[in-house]
């Protein structure tokens, strides 16, 4: 028994050692803990919001006159004196500057000698043009009556050579109708077969004669009976020969006939040789009356042909008409004394002339009038354009007026800068004056993104772009903790306090890292600002 209590009594011992041993493990995890974490850097957050972008423009500008007129003046006059100076107020009767009278009587001289030149050289050209004219309608003419003559001659050669044709195929068509009768072969070759056969039968006969002759003649110193029987054969053959002679057959003679058809054949030949050249007569005769009657209708061509192209009188005439006016216009300079007056009241803003100096061309004075609207101007960048448009509203400040609302009247891109825009306003009647400085403004709104971000959590690589850091969990030596995480994103918009972010890459829960007490990079272990 007394064992058993000391064993449970040892037990009980170890039990407390060992919590012991745990608490002052938990305490040093704890003191580990707080160490380890009081060393990471420490993060404030924020969650992206629903809203729109919020954009101010401001700048200065300048009042300008609203309008402005332009005195001009004949070029190249010289420069008396000048009365004017830029800032002068003006009215109608406000003598500008004056010229040179004893120049410009010299130059209205020079002009009159120089139209009187002009209209003599008008004159010569109208009576050459006149000239030229009247030879172009008698050549024209001439080649009228030569065409209809080629076109005359043309037809008369091609209707008698179309006749001389049409005899010489008539006169072998008849020699063709009516050729000469001759023997066919086969009864040429039908009658000398007969007449052969005669001669060939009169032979025989004869030269049995003959042979009975012979026979007789044989038998004469002989006995009487074939002397008698002799002769009686012989007489007998005489007698067949004789008869046989009584009917001769003539000997075939064609020759006669085939001269009558030779000659038959060699007119045909010469016929048809006529007949020949008559054609081919009658084909040359066309050509070459085409080709005469091409070149008449050619030469009429050309003579109906505009002439080259000379505008020369028509150029003088207008020179001549401006010459004119520019006289009439001296004149009136004369007539005026040569002094230059505003047609309005105004201020002068610009001279451009000096005295001795002859008036170059364009404005040699400017004025404003002082009875139209101001303009109040303003130059914006590229930026700044994107939120103001024609017809928005602005807020000018003009020396004791703040913040008056105007339409923007007028925005275009500055033709001197690309990149520059100019701005107008047109001013009600009475405010401002030229040179007065003021203040532009303008407030633009975007339209609404999901998700926007403070500025300060947006940064920016070595590569520009654009990124923030979130706040993710992951596990490490001492449990889960948390970490920064580098998400790239695109922005859609922004201004000195929020980026509009596009959707996708981050949701209305992300916690964006906006301030940090240390620098951090991607996977930094954080913790929350306390």
């Amino acid at each position: 028994m007394v064992i058993k209590m000391e064993i449970l009594k040892k037990q009980k011992k170890l039990l407390i050692l060992f919590g012991v041993f745990l608490a002052f493990m938990f305490a040093c995890t704890l003191i580990s803990r707080a160490v380890y974490a009081s060393k990471l850097p420490q993060v404030s957050v924020a969650t992206p919001n629903r809203m729109a972008i919020g954009h101010q423009v401001e700048v200065e500008g300048i009042v300008h006159q609203g309008r402005e007129y332009a005195v001009n003046a004949l070029s190249g006059l010289r420069v008396h004196t000048v009365y004017a100076h830029v800032g002068d107020r003006v009215t109608a009767e406000s003598l500008l500057f004056d010229v040179d009278m004893e120049d410009l009587e010299k130059q209205i001289r020079e002009k009159e000698l120089a139209i009187k030149k002009l209209s003599l050289q008008i004159a010569d050209q109208e009576k050459n043009r006149a000239l030229q004219q009247e030879k172009d309608e008698i050549e024209n003419t001439r080649a009228e009556q030569d065409y209809e003559t080629a076109k005359q001659e043309a037809q008369e050669k091609t209707d008698r050579a179309e006749m001389e044709k049409q005899i010489a195929q008539k006169d072998l068509k008849q020699l063709k109708d009516n050729p000469v009768q001759v023997t066919s072969e086969e009864a040429r070759k039908a009658a000398w077969q007969k007449y052969n056969a005669w001669i060939k039968e009169a032979e025989r006969l004869k030269s049995e004669m003959d042979k009975a002759k012979a026979d007789l003649d044989a038998t004469v110193s002989g006995n009487d009976a074939e002397t008698t029987s002799a002769k009686e054969k012989y007489e007998r053959a005489k007698a067949a020969y004789e008869e046989y002679m009584k009917t001769p057959v003539a000997k075939p003679d064609y020759s006669e006939e085939d001269a009558a058809y030779s000659a038959w054949e060699n007119e045909k030949h010469s016929l048809e040789d006529a007949a020949n050249a008559a054609a081919l007569a009658k084909s040359d005769t066309e050509k070459a009356q085409k080709k005469a009657l091409e070149e008449a209708e050619r030469r009429l061509d050309d003579t109906e042909m505009e002439g080259t192209s000379d505008s020369s009188l028509e150029i003088n005439r207008l020179e001549l008409s401006s010459m004119q006016a520019e006289l009439e216009a001296y004149k009136k300079v004369l007539e005026a004394q040569g002094q230059i007056y505003p047609e309005t009241d105004g201020i002068v803003t610009g001279i451009r002339v000096s005295s001795g100096e002859r008036v170059p061309d364009g404005a040699a004075v400017v004025y404003a009038d002082l009875t139209s609207p101001m303009q109040f101007t303003v130059s914006l960048t590229k930026e700044q354009k994107k939120y103001v448009n024609q017809g928005d509203r602005a807020k000018i400040s003009l020396g004791s007026r703040k913040g008056e609302e105007y339409e923007v009247d007028y925005i275009a891109e500055n033709e001197a800068s690309p990149d520059i825009y100019e701005a107008r306003i047109l001013l009600p009647e009475g405010l401002g004056t030229i040179g007065q400085s003021g203040t532009f403004t303008v407030d633009a709104q975007s339209d609404t993104y999901q998700y926007c971000i403070p500025i300060a959590a947006l940064q920016e690589d070595a590569n520009h772009r654009k990124f923030v850091y979130i706040v993710s969990e992951r596990s490490g030596i001492l449990g889960k903790e948390l970490a920064a995480e580098v998400v790239y994103v695109k922005v859609l918009d922004q201004n000195d306090s929020y980026a509009a972010i596009e959707e996708g890459v981050i949701d209305s829960e992300t916690e964006l890292i906006i301030s940090s007490t240390e620098p951090i990079e991607d996977r930094t272990v954080v913790r929350y600002r306390e």
